[in-house]
């Protein structure tokens, strides 16, 4: 009967191929490994921020720290100095897409089941432990320099991951450029933007030491208030901080970066290049 029933119906479908994982481990591990093989990724960032944190703290501190919270110099040069690794090292993920679509392994793995979201989600997270061991480095030099935040050892927890949740938006950001663009001057551009940024807010002293139009100009500026929430955090007791306002806008630039990286996405699934 079987053999009947074979002949009339035709011989069954074949079984269906099991759906592929999202290999979003293996290819973290390869864009991690490529950060290990460009020192200008890893090493950069770190460098410029650690030699402006060294200079800032030598040749400012006697003069500034009096208008300093607690006297230390280090507790405000020491975010700023975050600050600027967080979207200069943000350029990781965009970089490392470039990459990949320069040497053709990015239209290779296009062809593939891979989820999308997985081709930026690999090189971002590469992005975020780099961001996180050039934060814990930069943070362990502020401790070797004085730094003692009044909160204690959760404090500088907490200043590592305000510069890793601020930094991750900018790496979602220029993961968005390098994947719409495929040029590594362009990803750079991302870090020229909020470079000069930096400098229009209270960038040596704490901001109610600025008057005239600095003041004016620190007020309205999006880095401001994650720049004071970090001071804050090392300044000042947890019963005394107002880290919301900086809070909002690292979340605000998260959003955007991950927009950014929807359209980004859309627009190469759209067009095919």
């Amino acid at each position: 009967m079987s053999t009947i029933a074979t002949a009339v119906t035709g011989p069954a479908d074949p079984p269906a191929a099991p759906k592929s994982r999202t290999p979003l481990g293996p290819l973290t591990a390869r864009s991690l490994r490529s950060c290990l093989r460009t020192p200008s990724l890893l090493l950069s960032p770190l460098l410029t921020s650690a030699f402006f944190l060294i200079i800032y703290e030598g040749q400012l501190s006697s003069v500034t720290a009096a208008t300093a919270p607690g006297g230390r110099y280090i507790d405000v040069v020491l975010p700023l100095c975050l600050l600027t690794t967080a979207f200069t090292g943000g350029a990781t993920a965009g970089q490392l897409l470039v990459s990949d679509i320069g040497s053709g392994y990015h239209a290779r793995l296009w062809l593939t089941p891979v989820g999308r979201w997985t081709l930026i989600t690999a090189p971002v997270l590469a992005g975020v432990v780099v961001l996180t061991a050039q934060a814990a480095a930069l943070t362990g030099l502020g401790l070797l320099l004085g730094l003692s935040p009044v909160s204690g050892a959760p404090a500088l927890l907490a200043l590592i991951g305000a510069t890793v949740l601020l930094g991750t938006g900018f790496l979602l950001l220029a993961a968005a450029v390098g994947l719409h663009t495929g040029n590594s001057s362009a990803v750079g551009s991302v870090t020229l933007v909020f470079f000069p940024l930096s400098f229009f807010t209270a960038t040596f002293v704490p901001r109610d030491q600025l008057g005239g139009w600095m003041a004016h100009a620190a007020d309205i500026n999006p880095l401001t208030p994650p720049l004071e929430a970090m001071r804050t955090l090392l300044a000042s007791p947890w019963n005394e901080q107002n880290l919301l306002p900086g809070a909002l806008v690292a979340l605000a630039i998260l959003v955007a970066g991950a927009a950014a990286a929807h359209l980004a996405l859309t627009r190469r699934t759209r067009t095919g290049v």
